[in-house]
């Protein structure tokens, strides 16, 4: 060990154990003084050496007594001394500083450690086997909608008179991490409505996932299980204030929030699948044997560049079961198809199309949606169909369907990501935030959508009675028109303009005052509704 290594170790011990020696420049500007004194003395010592050897030289024999002047021989010998001390001083200073990093070190990496991916609070431990993140989603909805007097006068059983309001759509709060490494879970609790009016807490999602054999997982518990490209979109990545009413119907069908599940899944970045077994919704009605159902999604991105990714999907389901209303041998097994209008505010929980109860044997869906996005322009489409097959009846099967397309613009100039766990898109992110102090406006983003249901299967005509096989659901239009303003990552406002149409044939005689007075009349009915959202999501 050099002297210039050993002075550099033992500056560091003091810089570590004196804040007067902290400071870089002072600890070097005394490492060259103390070099340069002790290159002095060396050089001194040697000098002094040298002396002597003349001397000697010059007396021409070896010295036999002392020399009547300063013996400088003597003067190397404490200093020599100083220095071994010093240096075996600057050793133990060397290993005590080697250990106190080692302490150091250990005890960071013992510590857990706290980031805020995305806004979200996380707290990991050091080497990244467990983690626990805090999740919330809060949706505020307010609405007002504009019928006509037609609708109150027709449609007494039918949405006469929907109600204005607000509603929190969605209030969740949870939790979610690892645990492991090759462990996953998620619990998240439900406080908002769905159906215009908030509940009690319950339970959204709870379940946990093997992620050891990835791209493989294996998930259980109660959750919303894959179900097609608007069904896996998250609740609040949404374009609209409610999903497409054709994707709805098999959601709400076997799939949807708080659905007991297990599910296995492969993903990867250009192709998703999963396959699912799911039962009955977590709080459901009292049910004798509860139902059970098989669901399925394959989805795969089909080209992708730096601007421009498109997905295609397709998703199928098949009812096995439904749940039996009653302890009887051939209790009936009631299923029925009714989607909102896209909306929810309605205090009523009114839905304007729907099958009612029907006794079902087996239940089939299936459906085929695409995405794609290219720079700042965003479109998706999807078609559905239901088939339903009667239980104990000699009635054919019935049969409906329903499409939607939806596109965006954001403009300015962000684009909508994709998440590949789920194969679905996400909103976009605003490239500088919202904000009055030499910031930016945020991410604006320009929404139009077209959605139709039909429910209908040998309705028959106006002014007759039903045929014996027929159901007269309703058929449901909807445009809609949605401005959405997202300030920063977090935040988001949403203001959507609804156009709906719905064209519907009763089953029971006009009421009085409506001219003709015919029985079987029409109770559709067109209406307009303003609706706005703020959302929180972490």
């Amino acid at each position: 060990m050099n002297i210039r290594t050993i002075l550099l170790t033992g500056a560091a011990l003091a810089a570590l154990s004196s804040p007067a020696m902290a400071d870089d420049q002072a600890i070097l500007q005394r490492l060259d003084a103390m070099q340069k004194m002790i290159e002095a003395q060396q050089t001194q010592i040697e000098a002094q050496k040298n002396e002597i050897a003349g001397l000697k030289k010059a007396l021409g024999k070896p010295a036999t007594k002392k020399v009547a002047i300063a013996q400088p021989a003597e003067a190397p010998a404490p200093l020599a001394e100083k220095i071994e001390a010093q240096t075996v001083r600057l050793d133990e200073l060397a290993s005590k500083f080697e250990m106190a990093q080692s302490a150091a070190r250990i005890e960071k990496a013992e510590a857990p450690q706290w980031s805020f991916p995305g806004g979200r609070p996380t707290i990991q431990s050091s080497d990244g086997r467990f983690s626990l993140q805090l999740r919330l989603l809060g949706q505020f909805d307010a609405a007002y909608y504009m019928q006509d007097s037609r609708a109150r006068q027709l449609a007494a059983a039918n949405g006469p008179d929907l109600s204005s309001g607000t509603n929190f759509r969605r209030a969740q709060i949870g939790f979610q991490g690892k645990l492991f490494g090759d462990w996953s879970y998620l619990f998240n609790t439900e406080f908002g409505g769905s159906s215009g009016t908030e509940a009690g807490g319950r339970v959204q999602s709870l379940y946990i996932q093997y992620d050891g054999l990835k791209p493989f997982t294996f998930r259980i518990g109660a959750y919303p299980p894959p179900g097609g490209l608007e069904d896996n979109t998250s609740s609040g990545d949404t374009i609209f204030l409610e999903r497409a009413a054709a994707s709805d119907i098999m959601r709400n069908a076997v799939g949807g929030d708080g659905r007991d599940a297990a599910t296995i899944s492969y993903s990867t970045d250009k192709l998703y699948a999963a396959f699912s077994y799911t039962g009955s919704k977590v709080g459901s009605a009292a049910e004798f044997d509860e139902q059970s159902a098989l669901l399925a999604r394959l989805s795969g991105v089909v080209y992708s560049d730096a601007d421009t990714r498109i997905v295609l999907s397709a998703s199928g389901a098949y009812l096995l079961r439904a749940p039996d209303g009653s302890a009887a041998t051939l209790a009936t097994r009631s299923v029925t198809l009714s989607p909102t209008p896209e909306l929810t505010v309605d205090s009523t929980g009114t839905k304007l199309i729907s099958t009612g109860a029907i006794n079902t044997e087996h239940l089939t869906v299936w459906g085929a949606e695409s995405g794609a996005s290219w720079r700042s322009l965003y479109g998706q489409a999807g078609y559905f169909h239901y088939n339903l097959e009667r239980r104990a009846s000699a009635l054919s099967d019935l049969n409906f369907s329903g499409w939607y397309a939806q596109a965006t613009w954001v403009l300015t100039g962000e684009s909508r990501g994709y998440n590949t766990s789920n194969a679905a898109f996400t909103s976009p992110k605003p490239r500088i935030p919202f904000s009055l102090e030499g910031g930016g406006w945020g991410a604006w983003e320009l929404a139009a959508r077209y959605s139709v249901v039909d429910l209908n299967d040998h309705e028959g005509a106006i002014g007759f009675a039903m045929p014996v096989e027929g159901i007269r659901g309703g058929a449901q239009k909807i445009w809609t028109l949605g401005l959405n303003w997202y300030p920063n990552n977090l935040l988001r406002f949403a203001l959507d303009y609804e156009h709906i149409e719905v064209d519907r044939i009763g089953t029971i005689p006009a009421l009085a005052g409506v001219h003709p007075v015919i029985s079987n009349a029409q109770v559709g009915q067109t209406m307009n509704v303003i609706a706005m959202r703020s959302q929180l999501s972490l």
